[in-house]
């Protein structure tokens, strides 16, 4: 049995890092309140993933452990240092690209929409507009299937609600 060196840590650390930067990014990017606030959520969980890594078993998904992370991580630093309210900038946070430069306004408010809901229902939408099953995201969010499906479909509707 070969033992992890601390080189093989850091690869492997860093090669999820490369492929899944962006999931983290969006993670951060729907509970920070602004620049400084998305910086220091992304750091964050850096940290809380390096000193999980070890624990991380390969029973679910790479991504699924890492949404994880990014949501407890996320929750933790919310709760530690409880903002007012959540008051996304969305121009000074991380850019959002559109396939074509036409989409931008809507992205933005979209995303403004979703950073005006709860934590949870955040965590539910950005799982579902990452195309996770219903399933992956009970698992992640630690709710039955039912129950996610439930509260999604609310979320959907008042989110239309607030697009009329």
């Amino acid at each position: 049995m070969n033992a992890i060196t601390p080189t093989d840590s850091t690869d492997r650390f860093m090669d999820l890092l490369a492929r899944h930067r962006q999931l983290i990014y969006k993670v951060c990017y729907l509970y920070a309140t602004d620049t400084e606030h998305f910086k220091d959520l992304c750091q964050e969980v850096m940290i809380n993933m390096w000193t999980g890594l070890n624990s991380f078993r390969g029973e679910a998904a790479e991504s699924t452990w890492i949404y994880r992370v990014a949501l407890n991580s996320c929750v933790s630093f919310y709760r530690k240092h409880r903002p007012r309210g959540i008051n996304v900038d969305v121009d000074q946070a991380i850019e959002i690209e559109a396939d074509d430069g036409s989409h931008t306004e809507q992205l933005r408010e979209m995303y403004r929409l979703i950073g005006s809901l709860g934590k949870v229902d955040k965590a539910i939408v950005l799982l579902w507009l990452e195309d996770c099953s219903y399933d992956q995201i009970a698992d992640i969010v630690g709710m039955t299937r039912a129950n996610v499906a439930s509260r999604l479909h609310r979320i959907k509707q008042r989110l239309r609600k607030q697009t009329e």
